[in-house]
């Protein structure tokens, strides 16, 4: 498993992102927009930096976005696997 994530991880020495439609992305689902960070939670997104989550945005719908985390978890977070969160994410709970 790790060799495959890290195929999917990597491009090179470049990080790998795929583009796929917002809406079939799950909770715990990491995208970039603008060269940020976010996390999927519900109806937001959840901007990540190495502190933890310092802000919370508007979840869009109907777009496709720039997916950071590998096609593997995303299809385990499909499965219902339920991510554990960084403390900080619970400032933009609910």
């Amino acid at each position: 498993m790790d060799d495959v994530l890290h195929a999917e991880r990597l491009d090179g020495k470049s990080k790998r992102t795929y583009r796929a439609a917002i809406d079939t992305l799950s909770d715990g689902a990491m995208i970039t927009r603008d060269g940020e960070a976010f996390a999927l939670r519900g109806a937001r997104l959840l901007h990540w930096t190495p502190s933890g989550y310092d802000a919370a945005h508007k979840r869009p719908r109907g777009i496709d976005a720039d997916v950071l985390t590998p096609p593997s978890i995303v299809k385990v977070l499909a499965q219902g696997y339920a991510p554990q969160w960084h403390p900080s994410a619970q400032a933009y709970a609910g």
